[in-house]
């Protein structure tokens, strides 16, 4: 039985992982609406609820005040989730970034089995992007742009390279330009860097720099203009402030090189930087010890799509090791090339280094049966009350468990995808068990009640926020509690200096001026106030 299993992992990489993709969908979906809006998903939720709110999908906005920080393709998405929908939840906020999240696996598995015509690296490479501790516990469960934009990211490096490959090289500038424009209108000027960079270091590399002042380039490039410029033309017509949505977009990107910290701190960013990530990509990361081998470097050099992704990976990823500020999120494009490169090395050498092997499954197999052991531990935290089921569900995950814990033990060659599949089972346990936990014991929760609750009393009339400019450290609060009073009112709250007109006044940690003001009610640090 063992062995059949063993026979058909090896022989149908390519089915095992589409299998392993549909047996994905549940552990991430199942409670993805429950907790609150955080991070940044307040703030791309408001702009596209203000868009359909105001009929206005020109010119971005929260708070009825212009919004600069990003142009608004990706709020368009999320805008025409929540029309096709008909709702504004927390779900539907996260559905525009989480099916890019397996369209972006299966792009990287077809890629990967196009270019190296090897279904097994490709299937590692495209499954490592979804059970990376990075991915499988955080940013899966966040309405975030980056992995839309990455997976458009990743996807314009692919074509650069096919198109590469058959020296069409108008078809190679014009597309990967358009795709430059499309995430400019998603990010802002993170994707002419990326764009900038890729081509001058593939070009170099490949002695064709003098293509950079071809008719094929300087016509995409004209292309990749005139896409950008269509939209800040139309939005001029709605805010003719060009200057300060153009100094926002740059101050985005700018504040986050190292030259806006000190030296200290950058030398201290630059050593940990490889080790931070190596923590974020774990368990993946333990591929690099496939890596050492004498061969790993000249095999890379041997190939040309691996040599590719090679300098694609060091044409960036410097721009970022030296940038203090940082967050792994904004190198979702980049992971997936380290990935391939690991694969490559894993199935490449695994066979030629025995003991590196041999510790790698041993690994492995500690790891699983550490999470055996911890599923019961569920038991112990409270929550019969909160988790519907409970018992069943840990019997549940707990024999799965186990029958995959001895898998890894018996399997020879297919240890890795057993253990794969033990991560999805541990993302089904995350959703199950820790995502009710954290919505019992966060403060976030309140505040949305409290919001929900604003907006219902305050539907009838002009709600205002007063006088409260948030430093970029509260923006995320300050946006969340904006978007739930927006979104229980469907109408927008404006922000004021004045407590002159009737109305509702929403106020942080303030009273208001005006003697004639009744205060309705208290939330903590809350306060709302109405003028007849």
């Amino acid at each position: 039985m063992i062995q059949k299993l063993e026979n058909f992992l090896i022989k149908n990489p390519g089915q095992v992982f589409f299998v392993l993709i549909i047996l994905s969908i549940p552990p991430f979906l199942i409670n993805l609406g429950l907790l609150p809006l955080f991070a940044d998903e307040p703030t791309r939720a408001n702009v596209a609820l203000e868009m359909i709110i105001s009929k206005n999908f020109s010119v971005p906005t929260i708070g009825a005040e212009y919004y600069y920080n990003k142009p608004p393709l990706y709020n368009w998405i999320l805008a025409g989730f929540y029309l096709l929908s008909g709702n504004y939840s927390e779900f539907t906020t996260r559905l525009p970034a989480i099916i890019p999240m397996f369209l972006y696996a299966i792009s990287i598995y077809l890629s990967v089995n196009y270019f190296l015509k090897d279904k097994r690296i490709a299937a590692l490479s495209g499954l490592l992007f979804l059970v990376n501790g990075r991915m499988l516990i955080y940013d899966s469960m966040l309405g975030h742009i980056d992995i839309f934009y990455s997976w458009l990211t990743f996807s314009s490096f692919m074509l650069i390279f096919y198109f590469l490959q058959r020296k069409n090289w108008f078809l190679l500038f014009l597309i990967s330009y358009v795709i430059t424009a499309i995430t400019f209108l998603s990010k802002g000027l993170p994707s002419i860097v990326f764009q900038g960079f890729t081509l001058i270091a593939v070009l170099a590399y490949t002695k064709n720099l003098k293509k950079l002042f071809s008719w094929q380039h300087i016509v995409s490039g004209l292309v990749c203009l005139l896409i950008i410029s269509a939209y800040f033309y139309n939005y001029y017509q709605f805010n003719p402030n060009l200057e300060g949505y153009f100094s926002t977009i740059w101050d985005q990107s700018s504040k986050r090189t190292a030259t806006e910290f000190g030296l200290y701190q950058s030398l201290i960013h630059i050593i940990q930087f490889p080790f931070e990530h190596a923590g974020h990509l774990f368990p993946a990361s333990l591929l690099l010890l496939f890596c050492i081998h004498k061969d790993f470097i000249s095999g890379i050099k041997q190939n040309p799509f691996l040599t590719f992704i090679s300098v694609v990976f060091l044409a960036n990823i410097w721009v970022y090791w030296l940038s203090p500020i940082t967050r792994p999120r904004y190198l979702m494009m980049l992971y997936p090339l380290l990935f391939i490169l690991w694969s490559h090395a894993y199935y490449t050498y695994r066979d030629r280094l025995p003991v590196m092997n041999k510790i790698f499954n041993q690994i492995l197999l500690i790891l699983a049966i550490g999470v055996s052991i911890c599923i019961p531990a569920a038991l112990f935290f409270d929550l019969q009350s909160i988790v519907s089921y409970l018992n069943i569900k840990i019997i549940f995950l707990l024999f799965v468990s186990l029958v995959i814990t001895f898998l890894i033990w018996k399997l020879k060659s297919s240890k890795l995808i057993a253990f794969i599949t033990l991560l999805l089972l541990v993302r089904l346990a995350f959703s199950w068990f820790i995502l009710p936990h954290r919505l019992e014991n966060m403060d976030d929760n309140y505040f949305r009640s409290a919001a929900v609750e604003m907006g219902t009393i305050t539907r009838e009339e002009p709600l205002y926020f007063y006088q409260y400019h948030p430093s970029e450290a509260d923006i995320p609060f300050h946006d969340k509690m904006i978007f739930y009073l927006q979104k229980t009112r469907m109408k927008q709250v404006k922000f004021t200096e004045d407590d002159a007109k009737p109305g509702y006044y929403f106020t942080f940690d303030r009273d208001l001026k005006n003697p004639d003001a009744i205060l309705v009610k208290t939330y903590q640090n809350l306060k709302l106030f109405h003028i007849k």
